[in-house]
């Protein structure tokens, strides 16, 4: 009889249950409380913060084209552009995400380059604290 029970043991641990992957749409714009969240999380940004809790819904916005993430940051001001390049920089270098030339992080930073004009302190932290090649200028060509 034990070994008649440990076979069932065996049997039921093989059964696997597997969920299918659904990834994750690309956002088509940015609604403006996404941008007030971001806002938020960004002027709270730490960076040693635990922002895991918060990836749920700031992944899928990195993922945005860069005309979008243009058009939603424009009318920011220097500082809200500041900390989201900062948050997002180290959101995508703590979480692998590899967005590459595809980073939010060079739509932002380009806006702000040009309402605000080049800032080296800032170039220099990004560049300190990103393993991505492409930030914040993105791709040379």
């Amino acid at each position: 009889m034990l070994m008649g029970q440990w076979i069932n043991f065996l049997i039921k641990a093989s059964i696997v249950t597997v969920d299918s992957w659904q990834p994750t749409p690309i956002p088509t714009q940015i609604e403006q409380d996404d941008l007030k969240r971001l806002i938020t999380s960004a002027s709270e940004f730490v960076k040693d913060k635990n922002f895991t809790p918060d990836l749920d819904w700031i992944q899928p916005l990195a993922k945005a084209e860069y005309a979008i993430w243009q058009n939603t940051v424009q009318d920011l001001s220097d500082n809200e552009l500041i900390n989201i390049i900062k948050l997002l920089t180290t959101l995508e270098t703590q979480h692998n995400w590899d967005l590459g030339e595809k980073s939010p992080v060079i739509a932002v930073f380009k806006t702000y380059k040009k309402k605000s004009g080049l800032n080296r302190e800032l170039v220099q932290w990004v560049k300190a604290n990103s393993d991505n090649q492409y930030l914040p200028f993105g791709p040379l060509i």
